[in-house]
């Protein structure tokens, strides 16, 4: 894709909290010549220190805007949610301050990828519903907004969340194809998707099981369903070293394991997960993350969330494996509405209606590949390619404990399958969801934990 050479600009200037002015700009990034597709951005730049480093950040879907990441944890301003999953939530999501965020460490831009937030809501072509091409588009956004505001040699951290982290690491393939491409420094999946054809729960998949138990069992304690006065953290331990070894043989084994050490490996994963024992001998010594969400709390007749599972729904008396709404939907429904009063309260964008939180692409999405059963996204080699030709990029990879969908068992497995070297790597786990931002002492946490990764940048 080639850039086009206008720019539609609109900036102000608002106060951010305590942490100093800095102006603010709205922004549409056109990212083709030969159709009217564009990126949106809203950034914060520091007025007196044009040197900073430069963080962009985006969400996922794919179709969705950077208004989770905006006002749930990166942004000047915050929604506040209430810390107890089990507290009533409020109409509205109260807006504060962010205090402890990044903004005095790095200037920090918020992309919206085409047919989201700014962008073009009426340009969003299926040609983009690709991996390459809607990474070359953000790629393209990224060196257009450096070279706009004399930034081309920054430092520059790239984080994606949930699909944003297959769309990041795609990023890193789509700069090297460039002339002058951006002095990347560092990439931070949070939520990270890049392996999941490896953990997708296929019936026959038993790394997917076992990878899926450390969270089960965090959930399992966390709802009260195992051991009295266990810990979160702890049970997810115990269940890992469980599944990396005896678990994985007994899949493995299949129905030639013999039937007392089936009976065994059952009670245990019981233990673990909460879950009767009954329920493993019946279906293979094996329960999906689904029938997982339902099968914990039936008898209380509860379901758990699927992002956040420490949030819970009654269960329909037909509820089969799959149950939707998802109970911890109205935490996100709390941050759209947020973004939308955020953008109006501080006049961040001329028309604050026409901000899409989200757009449905155009058709099927393409994860590459052929289109076989033998096929491979293998994501996680593109940071690596990246990180073997710059010195200078390191990983952070940040989860949620309580999330089903991107499990902590599952970032375990991509970095210890990873020829990237253990101190270019940071790893984190959160007491929350795919959003764990959204559990204030994980928020400050990891706000915490990312102001120090940017810290140890060897090459400043």
């Amino acid at each position: 894709m080639a850039f086009g050479l206008t720019l539609a600009l609109c900036a102000s200037v608002v106060p951010v909290a305590a942490q100093g002015d800095y102006r603010v700009e709205s922004t549409v990034i056109p990212v083709t010549d030969d159709e009217p597709v564009s990126v949106g951005a809203i950034s914060y730049v520091d007025k007196t220190a044009a040197d900073r480093p430069v963080l962009f950040a985006f969400n996922g879907g794919p179709g969705a805007s950077a208004a989770y990441l905006h006002i749930g944890v990166l942004g000047p301003w915050r929604a506040d949610v209430p810390a107890d999953p089990a507290q009533a939530l409020p109409s509205a999501a109260r807006l504060a301050p962010n205090d402890g965020g990044v903004l005095g460490n790095v200037d920090v831009v918020f992309l919206d990828p085409p047919g989201t937030g700014l962008s073009d809501r009426g340009a969003n072509p299926a040609a983009l519903n690709t991996v390459a091409a809607d990474a070359s588009a953000m790629a393209e956004a990224v060196v257009r907004w450096l070279s706009m505001h004399d930034r081309a040699a920054a430092p520059v951290y790239i984080l994606g969340e949930s699909y944003g982290t297959i769309r990041a690491a795609a990023m890193l393939d789509a700069f090297a194809g460039m002339e002058e491409a951006p002095d990347i420094r560092g990439v931070i999946l949070l939520g990270q998707a890049l392996n999941m054809i490896e953990t997708s729960q296929r019936p026959d998949n038993i790394v997917s099981h076992a990878v899926s138990l450390p969270t089960m069992a965090a959930i399992a304690c966390y709802h009260g369903r195992v051991a009295p006065a266990c810990d979160p953290r702890a049970a997810a331990r115990a269940a890992m070293e469980f599944a990396a070894d005896r678990y994985l043989r007994a899949l493995f084994a299949g129905t030639r394991l013999p039937i007392e050490e089936r009976r065994d490996v059952a009670a245990q994963l019981s233990a673990l997960t909460g879950v009767a024992a009954d329920y493993f001998l019946d279906h293979d010594l094996a329960i999906s993350k689904e029938a997982f969400r339902v099968e914990l709390m039936r008898a209380d007749g509860m379901v758990t969330g699927r992002y956040d599972a420490r949030y819970t729904a009654p269960l329909s008396d037909d509820a089969s494996d799959i149950v939707g709404p998802d109970a911890c939907s109205a935490v996100s429904a709390l941050y759209q509405d947020a973004m939308r009063e955020y953008l109006t309260r501080f006049q961040i964008v001329d028309d604050p209606a026409a901000y899409a939180i989200h757009s449905q692409p155009e058709g099927a999405w393409a994860y590459g590949g052929a289109d076989s059963p033998f096929a491979d996204w293998p994501f996680m080699e593109s940071v690596e390619r990246a990180a073997e030709e710059n010195r200078c990029l390191r990983l952070f990879v940040g989860t949620g404990l309580f999330d089903l969908t991107t499990t902590v068992g599952a970032a375990d497995y991509l970095l210890a399958r990873s020829i990237l070297a253990p101190e270019r790597s940071t790893a984190r786990v959160y007491e929350g969801g795919h959003m764990f931002y959204s559990n204030p002492a994980a928020r400050s946490e990891f706000l915490a934990d990312l102001r120090g990764f940017l810290a140890q940048d060897k090459c400043a």
